[in-house]
């Protein structure tokens, strides 16, 4: 079984002080055995901003908007 949980929240800015808030959705897959207790791994995962666009990692504060080449740095976690 698997499941897409948005897993946190948080806020990037670009050069020019404008700052968009990210999702991070996971997608979790459920190894357990059938009846078993619930063993969610996360397989993959992705930022998307609040206006649909999607996170490219630079590093691990630092992003590029892809599609735009806008470049964005973390600021403070939103939790």
């Amino acid at each position: 079984m698997t499941k897409t949980i948005p897993d946190r929240v948080f806020q990037v800015k670009d050069a020019r002080g404008r700052t968009y808030k990210v999702t991070r959705y996971a997608w979790l897959d459920n190894g357990s055995d059938e009846g078993g207790p619930d063993e969610w791994q996360e397989v993959f995962h992705l930022l998307m901003t609040e206006n649909g666009g999607f996170l490219d990692p630079i590093d691990e504060t630092h992003w590029v908007v892809d599609g735009t080449g806008t470049l964005v740095e973390a600021v403070e976690a939103l939790q």
